[in-house]
């Protein structure tokens, strides 16, 4: 596996590793993070199982999710994810509530979209997020992405009608 490192001065992204299960379990588990992703929370077991896919994927692996944990002074304090496919760089986050509404989300995506565009052919960058997850909307506002208005995906998700929004942008 290609080992992943990108840091600021405040935060580094990094592979996920074995050792982070104890580190994600806690935030994955609330249901108010998974309250607008496909998944529900997390259990230990599927803590492990999410680890061992992120440790099993390769950074250059196009079409491919890769997850990389979010760490400030030394805390992994959540976890983002990328996928390329086309030129088309699709992105995501997860940050532990205690590190919410602090910039580390817009600081792990900003670094992220800068090292893609220097690693990959990039012609633009998405996010896909359900209408009602406004913190979402203004993270992606605050990257600069804007609300693709042809885009409208209406999806049931855990048993609820949805609106799925797409954001894009270039950089």
């Amino acid at each position: 596996m290609n080992e992943i490192s990108i840091n600021s001065e405040k935060i580094l992204l990094r592979n996920i590793q074995e050792t982070d299960i104890d580190a994600i379990y806690p935030y994955r588990s609330l249901p108010e993070i998974a309250k607008y992703q496909y998944w529900e929370p997390f259990t230990l077991e599927r803590t492990t199982d999410f680890v061992n896919q992120c440790i099993e994927a390769y950074y250059n692996s196009v079409g491919q999710w890769i997850g990389l944990a979010i760490k400030y002074k030394g805390n992994l304090i959540g976890d983002c994810a990328f996928n390329i496919s086309d030129g088309i760089l699709e992105i995501g986050c997860n940050i532990s509530p205690d590190y919410q509404g602090k910039g580390f989300a817009k600081g792990a995506l900003n670094l992220l979209i800068s090292d893609c565009y220097k690693r990959f052919h990039i012609n633009e960058i998405i996010g896909i997020t359900d209408s009602r997850n406004t913190a979402s909307i203004r993270l992606m506002e605050s990257l600069g992405m804007n609300r693709d208005n042809d885009f409208e995906n209406h999806i049931i998700c855990k048993g609820e009608d949805c609106i799925e929004y797409k954001y894009s942008g270039k950089r």
